[in-house]
């Protein structure tokens, strides 16, 4: 073999040693950081169906809602509205709800399963619902089977930024957890509506009315409903409780700079921070006391007929609007400089978060 054969060979061969060593010391899958969905690639339920077999109806339905589930949601552009809509008199229909919702990553529960955490009133403590949901393709049905297994305690893990360790072992008959009310999840319209099978199945607290809670799943969105029958009856519409709409939120990164005159920069980064942008807040002290809250939301403008992307800082003590900026809802960034404060946001992204470290004072 030529000389120069054998030094391409040479290297070749020791670029994919050094490729095969990274892979074997990959970390292992934890509870990913706000903003990030998992270390690892996703599974598809591809990868599971035999080879030379194509998917059935409900196969690639499964397929497609595990691809377009998982995310963040929350509600606070229904609670814009319920203000507008609100008469005097009236309690208002909804409360703050925001929800996670991650393929898990367990093969107890096979490829077809999610862990939902949804929590109430903008409090990361306050967990209302947290349950595994198990998938299966239903051929007879023509649609998607949903076992559901709530967990016994209430604490948060993906609000909380925990790690998944100790879900990752769990199976269904553990006793960390409680089987549900099984479920039946259709296509309806450019999206999913699963209902209760058994509409006696979920009970009231006091047990004289029985629930069918429903959800709907779309790309960009993730709402829920209970239905209230009494004596097998539908109740009226009056006294059912509103469904819930949730928008899909992205994760930003974001740094707050102040004026600066100490070390020849005009400006000083006081904040990191990471934030939604549906409803995301962040409360901080400006350099003179006074209490401002920062908030980024996807909103709906009545003068321009749109929805609008919008940052903004409020005076907590008198309410003011001291300043905003608005864009495109799908922008990757948005910011402000009026002098005395300067925003910058980044969609969060390992590249954006290490450009924005990359502009710290001295690095």
């Amino acid at each position: 073999m030529e000389p120069i054969k054998k030094i391409i060979l040479t290297i070749f061969l020791m670029g994919f040693l050094a490729c095969q060593s990274q892979e074997k010391n990959k970390p292992s899958a934890s509870s990913p950081e706000m903003g990030k969905s998992s270390v690892t690639a996703q599974k598809r339920l591809a990868s599971t169906v035999e080879p030379n077999r194509k998917f059935t109806y409900p196969e690639r339905e499964l397929d497609y809602l595990m691809h377009i589930w998982e995310g963040e949601y929350d509600n606070v552009e229904q609670l814009d509205f319920d203000k507008i809509q609100l008469k005097e008199g009236e309690v208002a229909p909804h409360e703050r709800v925001h929800a996670s919702v991650r393929q898990f990553q367990n093969s107890n529960f096979g490829v077809g399963a999610v862990y939902v955490e949804e929590y109430r009133k903008d409090d990361p403590t306050n967990i209302a619902r947290k349950c595994v949901y198990q998938l299966f393709p239903d051929d007879n049905e023509k649609a998607i089977r949903v076992k559901v297994f709530h967990f016994k305690d209430k604490k948060a893990v993906l609000a909380a930024g925990k790690s998944f360790d100790g879900i990752a072992s769990l199976t269904a008959e553990s006793e960390a957890l409680v089987e549900g009310c099984e479920m039946i999840l259709r296509r309806n319209g450019n999206g999913f509506l699963a209902k209760t099978i058994d509409k006696s199945c979920n009970k009231s607290a006091d047990g004289k009315q029985n629930i069918d809670y429903q959800f709907s799943i779309t790309e960009e969105s993730f709402g829920f409903q209970e239905i209230i029958y009494q004596s097998g009856k539908r109740m009226a519409d009056n006294k059912q409780v509103s469904a819930y709409h949730m928008e899909k939120a992205r994760c930003f990164t974001c740094m707050l700079d102040f004026p600066n005159d100490t070390n020849g920069r005009p400006t000083v980064t006081k904040h990191y921070i990471d934030i939604y942008d549906q409803g995301g807040s962040f409360e901080f002290e400006y350099p003179d006391g006074r209490q401002m809250h920062f908030g980024m939301r996807n909103t709906w403008s009545f003068g321009m007929h749109r929805e609008t992307f919008v940052i903004y800082i409020v005076d907590k003590a008198t309410q003011k609007t001291l300043i905003y900026s608005w864009g495109n809802p799908g922008a990757d960034r948005i910011g402000f400089n009026p002098g005395w404060i300067r925003a910058q946001c980044d969609l969060k992204t390992d590249r954006n978060v290490k450009m924005q470290q990359e502009l710290r004072p001295g690095s």
